[in-house]
Formats: C-alpha cells, sequence, structure tokens
C-alpha cells in the first residue's frame, strides 16, 4: 500500500507511514497496519526552510521542495519519482494526496481529459498542463519524463477520462460519520491541471495499467484542514479502503 502528498497538510499527515528517519523521527507505523495484512509506505515531499509553502511563489524553492525530497512539485521529478515508487514497491493499493481548496477531503471520481489552451497546442500533450514555473522546462514535456508518464497525459486527455477506483461511496459515508470535517466526492470535475491533476492521473492510469493493483483514486485536502484533522481522515480513508480490498483478493485478481 503506497500513500503519496505535497504540499502540508498532505505531507505531514502521512508521516507515520515514512520508513525514512528524516521524513519520520518516530516510528514506521505501516508494518501490516492495523492487522489488515497491508504494509503501508508512504512518499512526500519536505518544504524548508519553515515547512510551509504558504506564500512562496509558485515554482520558488519554498514552493517546489528541497532538492532530493520525494515528490516534488514539478513535473519532470514528480515523473521521475513517481514511477521509481511504483516499480520498486508494486502497489496493491495506491492513494495519492495533494492540497486543494475549501473542502476538507473531496474525494476526485474522475482525472484527466484535459486539452490545450490554444488550437495550435491540440497535438500537443504537455500543453494541457498549467506551468510548474521550476527549471528550464516547466511541462511535461514528452523527452523529459517517463515514457510512462508521457503515454497517461498524451491518452487521457480532450475529455477521454479515468474514473476514480475507490470505494468512494463507503469513504464518504465512513469520513462523515466522524463528523470531523466537510467531506464531498467530486462526481464531475478532476484535480486540475497542476501537479495536482499530474498525480491523480498517474495513479489512475498506474491501476488501469497493472493488473495486481486492486483499488487508485486522489483526494484532495482543504487548504486549511488541520494536520490533525487530515491525520483521522486518512486513517479512517485508508481502514475503509483496506477492508474494501483484504489481501486475498489482491492475489485472485
Amino acid at each position: 500500500m503506497v500513500l503519496t502528498g505535497y504540499w502540508p497538510p498532505t505531507n505531514e499527515m502521512l508521516r507515520q507511514w515514512s520508513t525514512s528517519p528524516q521524513h519520520n523521527p518516530g516510528q514506521w507505523q505501516g508494518r501490516n497496519w492495523r492487522g489488515l495484512g497491508y504494509d503501508v509506505y508512504s512518499f512526500f515531499p519536505e518544504f524548508p526552510p519553515d515547512g510551509d509553502p504558504v506564500g512562496d511563489p509558485i515554482g520558488s524553492p519554498g514552493s517546489v521542495g528541497s532538492v532530493g525530497s520525494d515528490l516534488q512539485v514539478d513535473f519532470q521529478d514528480t515523473s521521475q519519482d513517481f514511477w521509481r515508487i511504483m516499480d520498486e514497491h508494486q502497489p496493491r493499493v495506491l492513494i495519492t494526496t495533494s492540497r486543494g481548496g475549501d473542502i476538507d477531503w473531496e474525494l476526485e471520481a474522475i482525472e484527466g481529459g484535459h486539452s490545450g489552451a490554444a488550437e495550435s497546442a491540440k497535438d500537443r500533450a504537455d500543453e494541457d498542463w498549467r506551468s510548474d514555473a521550476y527549471g528550464p522546462i516547466t511541462t511535461p514535456a514528452q523527452a523529459s519524463v517517463d515514457p510512462r508518464s508521457w503515454q497517461a497525459i498524451a491518452t487521457y486527455r480532450n475529455g477521454v477520462t479515468l474514473g476514480s477506483q475507490l470505494p468512494l461511496a463507503e469513504i464518504l459515508t465512513a469520513t462523515q460519520a466522524l463528523q470531523i470535517a466537510n467531506v464531498e466526492i467530486d462526481q464531475t470535475g478532476t484535480s486540475g491541471n497542476y501537479l495536482s491533476g499530474f498525480m491523480g492521473l498517474h495513479g489512475l492510469f498506474y491501476n488501469q495499467q497493472t493488473p495486481s493493483n486492486v483499488a487508485a483514486g486522489h483526494i484532495h485536502v482543504g487548504k486549511t484542514t488541520s494536520v490533525a484533522v487530515a491525520t483521522q481522515l486518512m486513517e479512517t480513508t485508508l481502514a475503509t479502503v483496506l477492508k474494501s480490498h483484504p489481501p486475498i483478493d489482491c492475489a485472485t485478481r
């Protein structure tokens, strides 16, 4: 089981599942998490010097994340790190997360489907995406990303989308029952054409391409959601998903 995050609170809520002493000074909590038969691993960037990218311009070091972090908020780094992590861990369940807007816990039902703003860009999949303003290449140009990333964004565009493979209704019920946050399913939108949508599409593409992966999907976490609330929502979501896909399902799919 793999979890990914970007800006706070998503990176902070995932620390307990990181095996890196740098990212998680405490003890890794992922081994056979809650006795549900899955080892859980998390990956996310850090944002020095203060850990908070709010106020840092898009593309600046404080917003992109530190060099050497997993999954910097950069198309090239995300592509490279995502596929390295997938190839190493081969997750049977994958939940990607990122910071969103005003909804505390927004379950994204679809990803992809974007198109370039200009007619001249209709055949340029990289121009479907908002510039990350970082480095010499600021969009996911074909030569700059893993071929699998290019296949994902070149296939699922111009209205062609992929649907979440998470048990959204069950997650909605379980997280709403906590009565600590505003939880919604976004049935028609996507995670957008910046790094959130890029990561969300990667998760669903991995699921589609990998028979052993039984569930994948993206969650947008509210920009004002506290770390404590986000952590509780993540734990409840994770338990719900893993109970929906006990390990025997993974071996027989």
